[in-house]
């Protein structure tokens, strides 16, 4: 079985703007931004290489890992999920763990149900925002610009 691990959407802005728009959305409803990683930044200052804009968000609902911790510990490993934001061109994508993987992870319904119901939420503020997914973004696009855009990292 070949399992898809994550889910990529595509935000029809530049990567500033769509992380700005992304981390106020979440907050609107709700969600909590426990930490804001620049990966991009953390290689630069460590090996000097420099790449494409990207961050990791950590994202939960305080009351999901609250249920989640209470009844396991080890819920920590999984929540907050993370969101992670790359500098795609023009665009930006954000990719989010696969609904799928959590299922095939065996995880106890404790921790499982408050990790998708944030996983949900997550999903339809991206959604909301404009984000779509990486097949309808580039759905009508010729696809060599498809493939210039994927090879310019």
């Amino acid at each position: 079985m070949n399992l898809e691990c994550t889910q990529t959407l595509v935000l029809d802005l530049p990567y500033d703007q769509a992380r700005k728009r992304i981390v106020a959305a979440l907050k609107e409803r709700g969600l909590q931004v426990a930490f804001n990683f620049d990966v991009a930044d953390g290689i630069l200052r460590s090996s000097g290489v420099r790449l494409p804009k990207s961050s990791v968000l950590g994202v939960g609902c305080p009351y999901q890992l609250l249920e989640a911790l209470v009844a396991d510990g080890c819920a920590a490993v999984f929540l907050p999920l993370h969101v992670v934001l790359s500098e795609h061109g023009p665009e930006c994508e954000v990719r989010l763990l696969a609904p799928q993987v959590l299922r095939a992870a065996g995880l106890t319904p404790a921790i499982s149900i408050p990790a998708h119901r944030t996983l949900r939420r997550i999903c339809e503020v991206l959604l909301s925002i404009g984000a779509c997914s990486t097949k309808r973004a580039y759905e009508g696009r010729p696809v060599v610009e498809i493939e210039a855009t994927e090879e310019s990292f």
